[in-house]
Protein backbone atom coordinates (compact mmCIF):
# COMPACT_ATOMS: atom_id res chain seq x y z
CA UNK A 1 0.00 0.00 0.00
CA UNK A 2 1.65 3.27 -1.08
CA UNK A 3 1.98 5.90 1.70
CA UNK A 4 -0.04 8.71 1.67
CA UNK A 5 1.73 11.70 0.49
CA UNK A 6 2.95 14.60 3.36
CA UNK A 7 0.61 17.13 3.98
CA UNK A 8 1.18 20.44 1.83
CA UNK A 9 3.07 23.21 3.69
CA UNK A 10 1.23 25.84 5.40
CA UNK A 11 0.43 28.72 3.47
CA UNK A 12 2.36 32.11 3.58
CA UNK A 13 1.29 34.75 6.85
CA UNK A 14 -0.98 37.17 5.65
CA UNK A 15 -2.55 39.93 7.88
CA UNK A 16 -4.28 42.80 7.21
CA UNK A 17 -5.39 44.67 10.67
CA UNK A 18 -7.65 47.99 9.30
CA UNK A 19 -7.08 51.47 10.55
CA UNK A 20 -3.17 50.69 11.77
CA UNK A 21 -0.41 50.72 10.58
CA UNK A 22 1.98 47.17 12.21
CA UNK A 23 5.46 49.48 13.40
CA UNK A 24 7.24 45.88 15.27
CA UNK A 25 6.67 42.20 14.56
CA UNK A 26 8.56 39.61 16.43
CA UNK A 27 8.18 36.10 15.97
CA UNK A 28 8.71 32.54 18.06
CA UNK A 29 8.32 29.45 17.80
CA UNK A 30 4.76 30.05 19.62
CA UNK A 31 3.72 32.85 17.09
CA UNK A 32 3.76 36.19 16.40
CA UNK A 33 3.68 39.54 18.58
CA UNK A 34 3.01 42.77 16.88
CA UNK A 35 2.54 46.42 17.85
CA UNK A 36 0.12 48.33 16.46
CA UNK A 37 -0.31 52.27 15.83
CA UNK A 38 -2.84 54.16 15.12
CA UNK A 39 -2.50 57.52 13.44
CA UNK A 40 -2.87 60.43 15.44
CA UNK A 41 -3.01 63.92 14.56
CA UNK A 42 0.44 66.62 15.11
CA UNK A 43 -2.47 68.46 17.74
CA UNK A 44 -3.22 65.05 19.32
CA UNK A 45 -0.99 63.15 22.36
CA UNK A 46 0.35 60.14 21.13
CA UNK A 47 1.37 57.66 20.09
CA UNK A 48 -1.05 55.51 20.08
CA UNK A 49 -0.16 51.78 20.35
CA UNK A 50 -1.86 48.48 21.13
CA UNK A 51 0.48 45.35 21.68
CA UNK A 52 -1.28 42.07 19.72
CA UNK A 53 -0.09 38.47 20.26
CA UNK A 54 -1.49 35.90 17.33
CA UNK A 55 -0.89 33.08 15.85
CA UNK A 56 0.82 32.02 12.11
CA UNK A 57 -2.59 31.98 11.09
CA UNK A 58 -3.40 35.24 12.52
CA UNK A 59 -5.43 34.12 15.12
CA UNK A 60 -5.44 36.31 18.08
CA UNK A 61 -5.01 35.44 21.39
CA UNK A 62 -4.77 38.12 23.38
CA UNK A 63 -4.66 42.39 23.22
CA UNK A 64 -2.87 44.83 25.32
CA UNK A 65 -3.29 48.42 25.92
CA UNK A 66 -1.82 50.67 28.26
CA UNK A 67 -3.80 51.71 31.50
CA UNK A 68 -5.38 55.03 31.63
CA UNK A 69 -2.81 57.79 31.90
CA UNK A 70 0.02 55.68 30.56
CA UNK A 71 1.29 55.65 26.60
CA UNK A 72 2.55 51.95 25.10
CA UNK A 73 5.96 52.51 23.70
CA UNK A 74 7.68 49.58 22.97
CA UNK A 75 8.06 46.01 23.17
CA UNK A 76 10.04 42.57 23.45
CA UNK A 77 8.73 39.26 22.66
CA UNK A 78 11.03 36.28 24.30
CA UNK A 79 12.01 32.80 23.16
CA UNK A 80 9.22 31.37 25.11
CA UNK A 81 6.35 33.50 23.06
CA UNK A 82 5.95 35.97 26.47
CA UNK A 83 6.59 39.65 26.16
CA UNK A 84 7.75 42.50 27.70
CA UNK A 85 6.07 46.41 26.86
CA UNK A 86 7.64 49.63 28.04
CA UNK A 87 4.69 51.97 29.08
CA UNK A 88 5.28 55.67 30.18
CA UNK A 89 3.40 58.11 31.83
CA UNK A 90 4.59 61.79 32.75
CA UNK A 91 8.18 61.05 34.00
CA UNK A 92 7.66 57.47 34.70
CA UNK A 93 8.78 54.11 32.76
CA UNK A 94 7.38 50.54 33.59
CA UNK A 95 7.91 47.05 32.29
CA UNK A 96 5.06 45.21 31.94
CA UNK A 97 6.11 41.10 31.57
CA UNK A 98 2.71 39.76 29.29
CA UNK A 99 1.35 35.94 28.48
CA UNK A 100 0.28 35.27 25.10
CA UNK A 101 -3.39 35.82 26.08
CA UNK A 102 -1.90 39.57 27.45
CA UNK A 103 -2.46 38.51 30.88
CA UNK A 104 0.03 40.51 33.11
CA UNK A 105 2.96 38.94 34.99
CA UNK A 106 4.59 41.68 36.31
CA UNK A 107 4.67 44.95 36.59
CA UNK A 108 7.74 46.79 37.43
CA UNK A 109 8.91 50.65 37.83
CA UNK A 110 11.71 51.77 36.37
CA UNK A 111 13.30 54.02 38.50
CA UNK A 112 17.09 55.04 38.77
CA UNK A 113 17.62 58.07 41.57
CA UNK A 114 21.29 58.57 39.59
CA UNK A 115 19.27 60.63 36.80
CA UNK A 116 19.69 63.37 38.56
CA UNK A 117 23.38 63.27 38.71
CA UNK A 118 24.09 62.16 35.24
CA UNK A 119 26.71 65.16 33.48
CA UNK A 120 24.45 67.81 31.63
CA UNK A 121 25.80 70.08 29.17
CA UNK A 122 23.30 73.19 29.69
CA UNK A 123 22.56 75.37 26.95
CA UNK A 124 18.92 76.81 27.96
CA UNK A 125 15.95 74.90 27.56
CA UNK A 126 13.29 72.67 29.66
CA UNK A 127 14.46 69.57 30.92
CA UNK A 128 13.45 67.73 34.33
CA UNK A 129 16.33 66.32 36.35
CA UNK A 130 14.83 63.60 38.20
CA UNK A 131 12.03 61.97 35.33
CA UNK A 132 12.58 59.21 33.33
CA UNK A 133 11.56 60.56 30.44
CA UNK A 134 12.77 63.94 28.66
CA UNK A 135 10.19 66.88 28.81
CA UNK A 136 8.64 66.94 25.60
CA UNK A 137 8.05 63.47 24.82
CA UNK A 138 7.46 59.57 26.12
CA UNK A 139 8.27 57.82 22.74
CA UNK A 140 12.42 57.42 23.99
CA UNK A 141 12.68 54.10 25.49
CA UNK A 142 13.49 51.26 23.67
CA UNK A 143 13.75 47.46 24.55
CA UNK A 144 15.41 44.07 23.42
CA UNK A 145 15.37 40.63 24.49
CA UNK A 146 18.10 38.70 25.91
CA UNK A 147 16.33 35.10 26.08
CA UNK A 148 13.84 35.45 28.58
CA UNK A 149 16.08 38.53 30.27
CA UNK A 150 15.77 42.26 29.07
CA UNK A 151 18.01 45.04 27.34
CA UNK A 152 16.88 48.95 27.82
CA UNK A 153 17.80 51.91 26.61
CA UNK A 154 16.22 55.29 27.11
CA UNK A 155 16.47 59.27 27.02
CA UNK A 156 16.11 60.63 30.94
CA UNK A 157 14.60 64.31 31.90
CA UNK A 158 18.29 65.07 31.57
CA UNK A 159 18.37 63.86 27.82
CA UNK A 160 20.82 61.50 29.02
CA UNK A 161 20.98 58.00 27.29
CA UNK A 162 20.83 55.33 30.06
CA UNK A 163 21.40 51.54 28.78
CA UNK A 164 20.17 48.61 31.27
CA UNK A 165 20.02 45.15 31.96
CA UNK A 166 17.21 43.60 33.47
CA UNK A 167 17.11 39.70 34.34
CA UNK A 168 13.54 38.03 34.83
CA UNK A 169 13.15 35.15 37.05
CA UNK A 170 10.49 34.27 39.76
CA UNK A 171 10.98 37.39 41.67
CA UNK A 172 9.85 39.71 38.49
CA UNK A 173 12.53 42.02 37.11
CA UNK A 174 16.03 42.37 38.99
CA UNK A 175 18.31 45.19 37.77
CA UNK A 176 21.80 43.81 37.04
CA UNK A 177 23.72 46.56 35.72
CA UNK A 178 22.97 50.75 34.52
CA UNK A 179 25.43 51.91 32.39
CA UNK A 180 25.72 55.86 30.66
CA UNK A 181 25.23 55.52 26.64
CA UNK A 182 25.71 59.08 26.41
CA UNK A 183 25.77 62.61 28.58
CA UNK A 184 23.03 64.80 29.21
CA UNK A 185 22.21 67.54 27.38
CA UNK A 186 20.10 70.77 26.13
CA UNK A 187 17.77 69.75 23.37
CA UNK A 188 14.98 71.46 21.45
CA UNK A 189 11.77 70.83 19.99
CA UNK A 190 10.96 70.85 16.53
CA UNK A 191 7.44 71.83 14.87
CA UNK A 192 5.80 72.65 11.38
CA UNK A 193 4.28 75.57 9.91
CA UNK A 194 1.23 73.55 8.53
CA UNK A 195 0.02 70.12 7.99
CA UNK A 196 -1.50 67.43 10.65
CA UNK A 197 0.13 64.10 10.45
CA UNK A 198 3.89 63.35 10.42
CA UNK A 199 4.45 60.61 8.38
CA UNK A 200 7.94 59.64 9.46
CA UNK A 201 8.27 60.20 13.26
CA UNK A 202 11.30 63.22 11.64
CA UNK A 203 9.26 65.64 14.77
CA UNK A 204 10.79 64.32 16.92
CA UNK A 205 12.99 61.73 15.66
CA UNK A 206 16.20 63.42 18.00
CA UNK A 207 14.29 62.50 21.20
CA UNK A 208 14.49 59.06 20.56
CA UNK A 209 16.60 56.03 21.20
CA UNK A 210 17.40 53.15 19.16
CA UNK A 211 18.44 49.59 20.59
CA UNK A 212 19.57 46.27 19.45
CA UNK A 213 20.98 43.24 21.80
CA UNK A 214 22.54 40.06 20.66
CA UNK A 215 21.88 36.52 22.40
CA UNK A 216 24.77 36.96 24.27
CA UNK A 217 23.47 40.09 25.80
CA UNK A 218 25.55 42.44 23.95
CA UNK A 219 24.05 45.65 23.16
CA UNK A 220 24.20 48.47 20.84
CA UNK A 221 22.54 51.80 21.13
CA UNK A 222 22.34 54.90 18.12
CA UNK A 223 21.02 58.10 18.26
CA UNK A 224 21.21 61.41 16.18
CA UNK A 225 23.18 64.57 16.22
CA UNK A 226 22.12 67.71 14.35
CA UNK A 227 23.67 71.25 15.39
CA UNK A 228 20.38 72.51 15.82
CA UNK A 229 18.00 70.84 17.77
CA UNK A 230 20.38 68.45 19.97
CA UNK A 231 24.13 68.81 19.58
CA UNK A 232 25.34 65.39 20.35
CA UNK A 233 28.78 65.31 18.97
CA UNK A 234 29.97 68.18 21.11
CA UNK A 235 28.77 67.27 24.45
CA UNK A 236 30.01 63.55 23.73
CA UNK A 237 33.49 64.98 22.43
CA UNK A 238 34.11 66.91 25.75
CA UNK A 239 32.98 64.13 28.19
CA UNK A 240 34.53 61.28 26.27
CA UNK A 241 37.40 62.90 25.56
CA UNK A 242 36.70 61.86 21.85
CA UNK A 243 37.21 64.49 19.39
CA UNK A 244 34.39 64.81 16.62
CA UNK A 245 35.09 67.01 13.33
CA UNK A 246 31.33 65.78 11.91
CA UNK A 247 28.51 68.00 12.24
CA UNK A 248 25.94 65.61 11.27
CA UNK A 249 24.95 62.29 12.12
CA UNK A 250 24.68 58.94 14.30
CA UNK A 251 26.87 57.86 17.35
CA UNK A 252 26.85 54.01 17.64
CA UNK A 253 27.79 53.01 21.19
CA UNK A 254 28.28 49.82 22.15
CA UNK A 255 27.98 48.03 25.38
CA UNK A 256 29.36 44.24 26.25
CA UNK A 257 26.98 41.90 27.75
CA UNK A 258 28.23 42.97 31.38
CA UNK A 259 27.61 46.16 31.20
CA UNK A 260 31.01 47.71 30.34
CA UNK A 261 30.80 50.68 27.99
CA UNK A 262 33.17 49.37 24.62
CA UNK A 263 33.32 52.91 23.18
CA UNK A 264 31.53 55.09 20.09
CA UNK A 265 31.38 54.90 16.78
CA UNK A 266 30.92 58.14 14.65
CA UNK A 267 28.83 57.67 11.41
CA UNK A 268 29.77 61.16 9.66
CA UNK A 269 26.20 61.70 6.99
CA UNK A 270 27.54 65.28 5.88
CA UNK A 271 24.28 66.38 5.70
CA UNK A 272 21.11 66.15 8.26
CA UNK A 273 20.37 63.14 8.81
CA UNK A 274 17.85 60.97 11.17
CA UNK A 275 18.69 57.31 12.45
CA UNK A 276 15.51 54.89 12.58
CA UNK A 277 16.83 52.02 13.50
CA UNK A 278 20.14 49.67 14.73
CA UNK A 279 20.11 45.94 14.37
CA UNK A 280 23.45 43.39 15.69
CA UNK A 281 24.44 41.99 12.22
CA UNK A 282 26.72 38.82 13.76
CA UNK A 283 30.05 41.04 14.53
CA UNK A 284 29.15 44.01 13.36
CA UNK A 285 26.53 46.83 14.02
CA UNK A 286 24.29 48.20 11.50
CA UNK A 287 22.26 51.77 11.84
CA UNK A 288 19.68 53.23 9.53
CA UNK A 289 17.60 55.98 8.52
CA UNK A 290 17.64 58.78 5.73
CA UNK A 291 19.53 61.97 5.39
CA UNK A 292 18.55 65.11 3.43
CA UNK A 293 22.05 64.17 0.77
CA UNK A 294 20.99 65.82 -2.63
CA UNK A 295 19.05 69.01 -2.32
CA UNK A 296 15.87 68.69 -5.24
CA UNK A 297 13.78 71.16 -6.07
CA UNK A 298 11.10 68.37 -7.15
CA UNK A 299 10.79 67.43 -3.39
CA UNK A 300 13.85 64.28 -3.91
CA UNK A 301 17.13 64.09 -2.44
CA UNK A 302 16.21 62.16 1.27
CA UNK A 303 17.87 59.51 0.18
CA UNK A 304 18.43 55.99 2.82
CA UNK A 305 21.37 55.34 4.34
CA UNK A 306 23.07 52.29 5.67
CA UNK A 307 26.00 52.01 8.00
CA UNK A 308 27.94 49.07 9.20
CA UNK A 309 29.99 49.34 12.75
CA UNK A 310 32.63 46.76 14.19
CA UNK A 311 31.13 45.43 17.23
CA UNK A 312 34.46 44.22 18.56
CA UNK A 313 36.63 47.16 17.43
CA UNK A 314 34.43 50.11 16.65
CA UNK A 315 35.55 50.35 12.74
CA UNK A 316 33.13 51.91 10.23
CA UNK A 317 33.08 49.51 7.97
CA UNK A 318 31.04 51.73 5.42
CA UNK A 319 27.91 54.12 5.28
CA UNK A 320 26.49 53.67 1.60
CA UNK A 321 23.45 55.81 0.79
CA UNK A 322 20.41 53.99 -0.90
CA UNK A 323 18.73 56.11 -3.97
CA UNK A 324 16.34 54.14 -5.47
CA UNK A 325 13.64 56.77 -6.06
CA UNK A 326 13.08 59.99 -5.51
CA UNK A 327 12.89 59.62 -1.37
CA UNK A 328 13.72 57.04 0.48
CA UNK A 329 14.04 55.89 3.78
CA UNK A 330 15.49 52.60 5.34
CA UNK A 331 13.03 51.50 8.74
CA UNK A 332 14.23 47.83 10.01
CA UNK A 333 17.66 45.66 8.51
CA UNK A 334 18.41 42.24 9.51
CA UNK A 335 21.73 40.19 8.91
CA UNK A 336 21.63 37.67 5.78
CA UNK A 337 24.53 35.25 4.82
CA UNK A 338 27.60 35.88 3.80
CA UNK A 339 27.31 39.62 5.71
CA UNK A 340 24.69 40.95 3.29
CA UNK A 341 21.69 42.88 4.76
CA UNK A 342 17.67 43.13 3.94
CA UNK A 343 16.55 46.14 4.45
CA UNK A 344 12.76 47.41 5.13
CA UNK A 345 11.44 50.79 3.90
CA UNK A 346 10.05 53.49 2.14
CA UNK A 347 10.89 54.98 -1.11
CA UNK A 348 9.03 57.12 -3.98
CA UNK A 349 8.19 59.61 -1.55
CA UNK A 350 8.67 63.40 -1.98
CA UNK A 351 9.37 66.47 0.55
CA UNK A 352 9.08 69.68 0.59
CA UNK A 353 12.51 71.00 -0.05
CA UNK A 354 12.45 73.75 2.53
CA UNK A 355 10.20 72.09 4.93
CA UNK A 356 8.60 68.68 6.41
CA UNK A 357 5.87 68.11 4.12
CA UNK A 358 6.03 64.24 2.76
CA UNK A 359 3.54 63.01 -0.37
CA UNK A 360 0.82 60.79 0.41
CA UNK A 361 2.42 59.15 -2.42
CA UNK A 362 5.13 56.34 -1.29
CA UNK A 363 5.79 52.80 -2.36
CA UNK A 364 7.18 50.20 0.36
CA UNK A 365 10.92 49.14 -0.35
CA UNK A 366 12.36 45.78 0.44
CA UNK A 367 16.23 45.43 -1.24
CA UNK A 368 18.52 43.05 -0.32
CA UNK A 369 22.15 44.88 -0.07
CA UNK A 370 25.85 43.02 -0.43
CA UNK A 371 28.49 42.74 2.16
CA UNK A 372 29.63 46.07 1.43
CA UNK A 373 26.22 47.94 1.71
CA UNK A 374 25.77 48.42 -2.26
CA UNK A 375 22.35 47.31 -3.78
CA UNK A 376 22.07 43.41 -4.98
CA UNK A 377 18.50 43.11 -5.45
CA UNK A 378 14.80 44.73 -4.74
CA UNK A 379 12.41 42.63 -3.38
CA UNK A 380 9.02 43.30 -4.95
CA UNK A 381 6.23 43.78 -2.26
CA UNK A 382 2.41 44.45 -3.44
CA UNK A 383 1.49 47.87 -2.90
CA UNK A 384 -1.32 49.26 -1.29
CA UNK A 385 -3.20 52.57 -1.64
CA UNK A 386 -1.67 56.21 -0.82
CA UNK A 387 1.55 55.94 1.33
CA UNK A 388 3.09 52.90 2.13
CA UNK A 389 5.72 51.60 4.25
CA UNK A 390 7.26 48.59 5.80
CA UNK A 391 8.65 49.25 9.05
CA UNK A 392 10.00 45.61 10.89
CA UNK A 393 11.51 42.37 10.13
CA UNK A 394 11.76 39.44 11.88
CA UNK A 395 12.59 35.51 10.74
CA UNK A 396 10.61 32.62 10.36
CA UNK A 397 11.68 29.33 8.92
CA UNK A 398 14.16 30.45 6.53
CA UNK A 399 10.99 33.52 5.28
CA UNK A 400 10.63 36.57 6.64
CA UNK A 401 7.66 38.10 8.29
CA UNK A 402 7.45 41.90 7.31
CA UNK A 403 5.56 44.68 9.11
CA UNK A 404 4.02 47.92 7.80
CA UNK A 405 1.17 49.46 6.67
CA UNK A 406 -0.54 50.65 3.46
CA UNK A 407 -3.26 53.24 2.57
CA UNK A 408 -1.16 55.66 5.24
CA UNK A 409 -1.55 59.24 4.85
CA UNK A 410 1.06 61.73 3.86
CA UNK A 411 1.66 64.91 5.94
CA UNK A 412 -1.51 66.94 4.63
CA UNK A 413 -3.95 63.85 3.63
CA UNK A 414 -6.36 64.80 6.94
CA UNK A 415 -5.95 69.14 6.94
CA UNK A 416 -9.50 69.15 5.95
CA UNK A 417 -10.76 65.76 6.28
CA UNK A 418 -9.93 63.90 9.33
CA UNK A 419 -11.65 60.92 8.10
CA UNK A 420 -8.39 60.41 6.12
CA UNK A 421 -5.80 59.96 9.31
CA UNK A 422 -6.06 56.39 9.03
CA UNK A 423 -4.37 53.65 7.45
CA UNK A 424 -4.16 49.39 7.22
CA UNK A 425 -1.42 47.87 9.01
CA UNK A 426 0.13 44.34 7.34
CA UNK A 427 2.13 41.52 8.03
CA UNK A 428 3.09 39.51 4.90
CA UNK A 429 5.43 36.53 5.07
CA UNK A 430 8.06 36.51 2.05
CA UNK A 431 10.60 34.46 0.86
CA UNK A 432 13.96 36.49 0.07
CA UNK A 433 16.85 34.76 -2.20
CA UNK A 434 20.13 35.96 -0.44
Amino acid sequence: MAEAPPPPPPPPMSLTVTGVAVIKVQSSLAGIAMLEEKPTSLFETGPDRRLVFASFTGAVSGTYSPPDGWLLIDFAQHPSGEATATIAAPRQVRLVRLDRTATVRANFALTDAQVANDPFYDDGGRHDDTSMLPYYTGDAVRVAAVGEHLAVALRTGRNALVAYRFNYGSDGFVRAWRTLAEPGLTMFPRSVTSGSYDAFGQLDNHWRVFLDADAAGNIAVASVSNPIYVRLFPAHADYFRQPIDAVYGALVTRIAANGQRLGATVVDTAEVAEVHGVRMAGGDVAVFGRVYSDRRPDGGGWNAYVARVGFADGGLRYYRLLDVDRGDVVFDAAPLAQGRLLVAGATGYTQNPTGASISEDSAPLLAVLEADGTLKARVAVPAGARHNQLRSLAARDGNWLVGGMVNGPGTHSADGNPAALTADGVVRELTVGQ
